[in-house]
């Protein structure tokens, strides 16, 4: 299975407000092609959100529900048959070599049995139309999705149920207050209306594995979920950062990355994820996703066509050269030293410069060992 590509590539934030899937639509014209074999310039026309590999097969989601994959490392592509009246779809993993998952819009969620050729819809619901931004299986037949509004679905059966659950452990509220105003207000109780937002509701973008029965979720607002017991329960993990997360990964040492708005990139090699490092990624492009390459790397995907490795397992990261200046939403290894990257301009090949991450790292303003953590308080 793939490592977790994050997602919410078509989520901005502006003035508080979410505004997604047709904010981008406008800016790069839909385009519904044929089932079948693509061309290469119907390929940069389309506006894709995701991707995940297994093996030789690549599958990538996006825009008005299209679903395409690529046997060759990303040299051609074929549309899959799906459901027709579709939205934006956000994510897409495969749970065994066979099976794919994809998540979006309308709490919609599809299934594959042959490696994405062919869709069937399995979840949605009229009564919550919540979109979906991520989906992770942990087995053949344990799965999660997660979303906006904290919306949080989980399957037991492979797909055949999925009930809808709170994740987001619930915050006292204050009390209003018993004192009353003096003068004019003479008489009326005054309402104590601290920390309101209780943030039952923050959007829930990413979700993964950390270990066996260990889980992980980031989101709006500095929103970080723990669970040991794979799902069952969750509690909140205090954030060094209060912008909100699009992604997250684990590396091979077993440090944990989560990464997000204005480039903001944080590392924790703390199993309990209390204590935090930031990482410099010398940019204030929004980090969209992360993948993690078959020789550990790991590569991160933003805006403005910003693409980031590291091969010290996160401590610090160098640029790639993307070839364009267009939103990029997620990777996957491509043929070689290269990458597959998908964004608003369907999906291109990125070559790996030799060394990269290495030598010509970006580096921190001190070592990585001595970089002051920020270390939580509840």
């Amino acid at each position: 299975m793939k490592p977790r590509v994050g997602s919410f590539f078509l989520t901005v934030l502006v003035g508080g407000a979410l505004l997604a899937g047709a904010t981008f639509a406008q800016i790069n014209p839909t385009v519904m092609p044929a089932v079948g074999p693509l061309t290469k310039q119907t390929m940069s026309r389309l506006l894709l959100t995701d991707v995940a590999r297994e093996g030789n097969r690549i599958v990538a989601v996006g825009d008005r529900g299209y679903i395409v994959y690529s046997d060759n490392d990303g040299q051609s592509w074929q549309r899959a048959k799906t459901p027709s009246g579709l939205a934006l779809l956000n994510s897409v993993c495969f749970s065994d070599a066979n099976t794919v998952w994809a998540v979006g819009h309308d709490s919609v969620i599809l299934k594959s049995t042959d490696q994405g050729k062919e869709w069937t819809q399995v979840y949605s619901s009229a009564k919550d139309q919540r979109p979906l931004m991520d989906v992770l299986f942990v087995d053949a037949t344990h799965g999660f999705a997660v979303g906006a509004y904290g919306a949080f679905l989980e399957t037991v059966d492979a797909g055949k149920t999925w009930t809808l659950r709170k994740a987001i452990p619930v915050v006292a509220k204050p009390k209003p207050s018993t004192s009353a105003r003096g003068g004019r207000g003479a008489g009326i109780e005054v309402e104590d209306d601290t920390d309101k937002s209780a943030d039952e509701d923050k959007h829930l973008n990413a979700v993964i594995k950390l270990g066996e029965g260990k889980l992980f979720i980031a989101g709006e607002a500095g929103t970080m979920l723990l669970s040991n017991d794979n799902g069952k329960s969750w509690e909140r993990v205090v954030s060094p950062y209060k912008g909100s997360y699009f992604g997250a990964i684990v590396a091979n040492d077993g440090s944990v990355l989560v990464l997000g708005l204005r480039g903001n990139v944080f590392r924790s090699a703390d199993p309990s994820l209390r204590a935090w490092t930031p990482v410099a990624s010398n940019t204030k492009a929004s980090m969209m996703s992360a993948t993690k390459l078959a020789d550990g790397a790991i590569i991160l995907s933003g805006l403005s066509g910003t693409l980031l490795m590291s091969r010290d397992n996160g401590q610090t990261f160098a640029p790639i050269e993307s070839g364009t200046i267009k939103p990029l939403a997620a990777a996957v290894q491509g043929k070689g030293a290269t990458l597959v990257v998908v964004g608003e301009t369907g999906a291109r090949d990125v070559a790996l410069a030799a060394g990269a991450a290495g030598s010509s790292a970006i580096k921190t303003s001190s070592t990585p060992s001595s970089t002051p953590a920020i270390v939580a308080k509840p």
